[in-house]
């Protein structure tokens, strides 16, 4: 995910969703030049999603080039950090905390 460089790693509950999509990523993506000027390699996006669609939310925010992001598409990375989210009651299945 990181090639063992400085990386800023952050996480989002969804992707396509309106705070991530409005506030959460545009922030990183906003300060891309400042973690760079602080040394950072890469930032790097993670939530629980299926690869293609984390692809099309970061060609949809043009944020290819400036953020690097993944899919933890069963949730077990999420889970291994502590960082899981149960949200089946409102129906949206297993998520990350912010």
């Amino acid at each position: 995910m990181c090639d063992l460089k400085l990386c800023v790693l952050f996480f989002v509950q969804g992707a396509f969703t309106g705070v991530c999509s409005q506030k959460h990523v545009p922030s990183f993506m906003n300060n891309c030049d400042k973690f760079k000027e602080k040394g950072v390699d890469s930032i790097v996006c993670v939530s629980v999603n299926d690869p293609y669609t984390m692809n099309a939310w970061a060609e949809k925010l043009g944020a290819k080039g400036k953020i690097k992001f993944y899919g933890d598409f069963d949730g077990k990375f999420h889970k291994t950090l502590g960082l899981d989210l149960d949200l089946t009651g409102a129906l949206l299945g297993p998520r990350s905390q912010r």
